[in-house]
């Protein structure tokens, strides 16, 4: 039973990885909202990703993961995106791996049963 559970802790959490997505934004439509998380493309093809920490006429401020402050020139930005929470790809990508996982287990119940009655 425990390593049932742990199987279905498992599964669910690599689901539920892919539960958001990016959406591209401009970057005066950008609120002050401090806690969401960008993607930063740069003109020199740099990728960034951080959590919003503030914005001004010319620069965006993202913490990074490791607890740095990135001080981003808007001239600089080639692209910026918005993560955002996605129920699509959360009730897509559930549907379909439960869908694999049946199709597997009647599989391997098929190909063991065919296996038993050659005996």
């Amino acid at each position: 039973m425990k390593k049932l559970l742990a199987l279905c802790l498992i599964i669910f959490s690599f689901l539920f990885q892919s539960c958001s997505s990016y959406k591209s934004v401009e970057y005066n439509d950008i609120k002050n909202e401090t806690g969401k998380k960008y993607k930063v493309v740069m003109n020199d093809k740099v990728k960034v990703k951080g959590t919003f920490v503030n914005k001004d006429v010319k620069n965006i401020y993202l913490q990074t993961w490791d607890g740095k402050t990135l001080k981003i020139p808007k001239e600089g930005i080639n692209e910026l995106k918005i993560k955002e929470f996605n129920v699509l790809k959360t009730v897509g990508y559930t549907v379909g791996y439960i869908g694999l996982a049946g199709l597997g287990g009647y599989g391997i119940y098929w190909f063991i049963a065919a296996i038993a009655s050659t005996g």
